[in-house]
């Protein structure tokens, strides 16, 4: 068992989970899916311009993957508002200036009802406090306010020393640059540093990239070359490695 003293989380599906089965379900061609989407549209439907929810709904989707192409030319991060201004030009729609960051506050709104933090965590996180740890949170996320809502609903936010979020410091893992911010807000060396993620790519081959251990939660097969140091299903066998 070696002794780190800096440990950094990812936040979705590592240390609090996403459920889609809690958002609301919508029917596309006799398909039934879990979206935000009815949510976005029952709420903003006056800002709509007469649209039908069967008009909304394939604008609503390729904003988003118009978005994930973005970010995967270089890693930065766009805030989630630069989705719904893309969906706003692709369907013609126009507002005032601030009707993006409506269609936003209705979105996360909506997701973070989808969000489920597992008890056993915050013992976990006692656990590694009471070690000596110093704990950050280090998260691909779009929107920080959703984040940090989230961490105070669930009463976790003073276990970490620090809190980087994509959105706020404009890159995503696995770029080194988000990492590395990590640790020198931390003043901590990549050598006494282990990070704890869900995703193959973006938390484990980003944080080895700097000499950082890693540990992988597994939750399904992913198609990668990354080796993570240690493999655990739950983060309470945290306990055997830290």
């Amino acid at each position: 068992m070696r002794k780190y003293s800096a440990v950094l989380f990812d936040f979705f599906d590592t240390l609090v989970m996403f459920d889609p089965s809690l958002l609301p379900e919508v029917r596309i061609d006799g398909e039934v899916r879990n979206s935000t989407a009815q949510h976005v549209f029952t709420q903003m439907r006056s800002s709509l311009e007469g649209m039908e929810f069967s008009d909304f709904y394939m604008p609503f989707v390729e904003s988003y993957t118009e978005l994930l192409e973005l970010r995967k030319k270089d890693l930065r991060e766009y805030p989630n508002r630069k989705r719904f201004e893309i969906f706003l030009e692709k369907t013609g729609i126009k507002g005032d200036h601030d009707l993006p960051d409506r269609f936003v506050h209705s979105h996360m709104e909506s997701l973070c009802g989808a969000a489920v933090y597992p008890k056993h965590h915050t013992e976990v996180l006692f656990y590694l406090r009471e070690k000596g740890c110093r704990l950050s949170l280090v998260s691909n996320f779009d929107h920080a306010p959703a984040v940090r809502k989230l961490l105070g609903r669930f009463g976790i936010t003073d276990f970490f020393e620090n809190i980087v979020i994509s959105e706020e410091v404009g890159w995503r893992k696995p770029h080194r640059k988000i990492f590395e911010l990590a640790l020198a807000e931390l003043d901590e060396s990549p050598q006494n540093a282990i990070f704890i993620g869900d995703n193959l790519e973006a938390d484990i081959v980003g944080s080895s990239r700097l000499g950082i251990d890693s540990v992988w939660v597994k939750k399904k097969e992913q198609a990668t070359q990354a080796e993570p140091d240690f493999i655990i299903e739950d983060l309470i066998e945290l306990r055997d490695i830290i």
